[in-house]
C-alpha cells in the first residue's frame, strides 16, 4: 500500500466519468485495456475472501495528467 498525502485527492471511477461526462463503462474499460492509464492506487471495500473486487482508486492528479496526455487528443 503506498502512502497517501493528507491534502490529496483520490477519485474512483464514477468520480472520472462525471469528470468527463461520459459512462462508468466506458472508464472502466479504459482503466483495464489501456496500458497508459495510471495504476489504481489501492483496491478498498474488498472483502477478505470474499472473491468480491472492491473499488479502485487512483490520485486524481495522476488521472488529470492522463486525461491531458492521452484523452484530450483522442477527442481533438
Amino acid at each position: 500500500m503506498s502512502a497517501v498525502d493528507d491534502g490529496e485527492q483520490l477519485v474512483g471511477i464514477g468520480d472520472i466519468a462525471f469528470q468527463l461526462k461520459i459512462t462508468r463503462q466506458a472508464v472502466d474499460y479504459w482503466t483495464r485495456k489501456d496500458p497508459r492509464f495510471p495504476e489504481p492506487l489501492q483496491v478498498i471495500n474488498a472483502p477478505v475472501g470474499s472473491g468480491a473486487k472492491g473499488t479502485r482508486v487512483w490520485r486524481k492528479r495522476e488521472v488529470d495528467a492522463w486525461i491531458i496526455d492521452h484523452y484530450r487528443r483522442r477527442r481533438a
